[in-house]
């Protein structure tokens, strides 16, 4: 029996039982797990080729949205097995894809390694960004509010927007005002206005897209994208900026791959670059 169809039939039969035996059952799992394998962030691996999350920082909607990937996308995803909420914890339990995270393995990463990584996430994204939005908001996969490092500090709920016009305000206002040298001035204001200026369509973006969400095998194949809380229907170029708005991923290899994957958004980048540099707080 294959084991898509495994799981598959295993969320069907689950969602018969009640939930207090579902999580009697995960946390007899994670316990087994948590004596043979180390934790992996906040992801868990447990017998039966499967991880398991929880806590109260983890939401319903991540299990949402991975379901919904895996059903309406040929990206390589897990497959969402048990979601659900008990008291003030949220579970998600899905199947476990092989590889390893890209970021493991970056010390071996080579010039023609990169430009395979690239080929592979554009092929690999693109059926993702080409899903038609359903509206005009700038918002969460679920219509709601965006958790997003980037807009809040400790990725506090910030939205929905009414426009991708109304999303480009509130990200200068939160900036306090940007302190720009003044021989820079002028400079800066055109690279922000032109990019802000540009139409944007709405992609459904997975709004983490690093190298520690990518999974990879031994001959450098992509074999899974993860960690899908965050995402939402945001302008197309965020994938990029936002995946390398981390100072460690603003330059280098990640930089480099991702920018090759999505290309056409310089001036964005640009922008992106200028008022992360020059703004007064983060809010």
């Amino acid at each position: 029996m294959p084991l898509t169809f495994f799981y598959r039939l295993l969320s069907v039969v689950l969602l018969l039982l009640p939930i207090r035996l579902r999580l009697k059952i995960w946390m007899h799992l994670f316990e087994d797990g948590t004596r043979r394998w180390k934790p992996e962030g906040c992801s868990q691996r447990i017998p039966g080729g499967m991880y398991i999350k929880w806590g109260k920082l983890i939401r319903l909607a991540e299990g949402r949205i991975t379901h919904f990937v895996e059903t309406h996308t040929p990206l390589p995803v897990p497959i969402v097995i048990d979601n659900f909420t008990v008291g003030e914890n949220t579970y998600l339990v899905t199947s476990r894809l092989p590889g390893k995270p890209l970021s493991m393995l970056y010390p071996e990463l080579t010039p023609e390694q990169e430009c395979r990584l690239s080929e592979q996430l554009s092929r690999i994204l693109a059926p993702l960004r080409a899903l038609s939005a359903p509206s005009g908001l700038v918002c969460g996969w679920n219509g709601a509010s965006i958790y997003c490092e980037r807009l809040s500090m400790g990725s506090r709920p910030a939205g929905p927007f009414l426009s991708v016009d109304a999303f480009h305000q509130t990200l200068m206002v939160r900036t306090g005002g940007l302190e720009i040298p003044d021989d820079e001035a002028e400079t800066v204001w055109e690279t922000i206005t032109k990019a802000h200026s540009r139409p944007h369509r709405l992609c459904l973006t997975h709004n983490d897209l690093g190298p520690h969400n990518v999974l990879v095998d031994d001959d450098w194949k992509i074999t899974g994208i993860v960690d899908w809380e965050a995402a939402g229907w945001l302008p197309e170029y965020w994938e990029l900026t936002k995946g390398t708005f981390l100072p460690f991923y603003r330059k280098g290899r990640w930089h480099r791959i991702l920018s090759a994957a999505l290309p056409g958004y310089a001036l964005e980048q640009e922008a992106e670059k200028y008022i992360v540099k020059y703004r007064k707080i983060y809010t």
